[in-house]
């Protein structure tokens, strides 16, 4: 199968850009938790749990 020479484009662009990200000095700390103190593992499991449940259901619930 031959590539079209718009993807062959988009290629070369995404590894230049590849590239020049990899030779770039942008740096990205870690992400800070602003939780109070005194969270643990355990709270912040129940946390992320009730998180993806409220991306599971969506809008398909009845509010109380």
């Amino acid at each position: 199968m031959k590539m079209a020479a718009s993807d062959a484009e988009t290629l070369a662009d995404v590894d230049t850009l590849a590239a020049v990200i990899a030779h770039s000095q942008i740096v990205v700390t870690a992400p800070r938790v602003r939780l109070p103190a005194g969270f643990d593992e355990v709270d912040i499991a129940v946390l992320d749990w009730i998180v993806a449940e409220g991306h599971r259901v969506g809008r398909n619930f009845a509010p109380m």
